[in-house]
């Protein structure tokens, strides 16, 4: 079962570090501060952005929140790589 755990991160890392890349070669810059973003529609949140050298979705309102709020998964995360 170590196995699994292993590879789960392992992938959870790839995930994070794609998502990393595909922001900071992105040319959009988020309406609510001066970082790259790229857009995203999922629970409510219309960006993702790194801030703070961390990962976060932002809604319209200019809040941001964890990319592990509870509603999202890694299923979630690779979508947004995918479109």
């Amino acid at each position: 079962m170590e196995n699994f755990k292993k590879q789960y991160r392992d992938l959870e890392m790839k995930v994070l570090r794609a998502l990393r890349e595909k922001i900071e070669s992105s040319s959009l810059k988020s309406k609510h501060s001066d970082s790259k973003c790229i857009p995203v529609n999922i629970s409510g949140y219309t960006e993702l952005a790194i801030i703070n050298d961390r990962l976060h979705f932002v809604c319209d309102g200019g809040h941001l929140y964890s990319i592990w709020n509870g509603d999202i998964n890694i299923e979630d995360l690779i979508d947004i790589l995918n479109t």
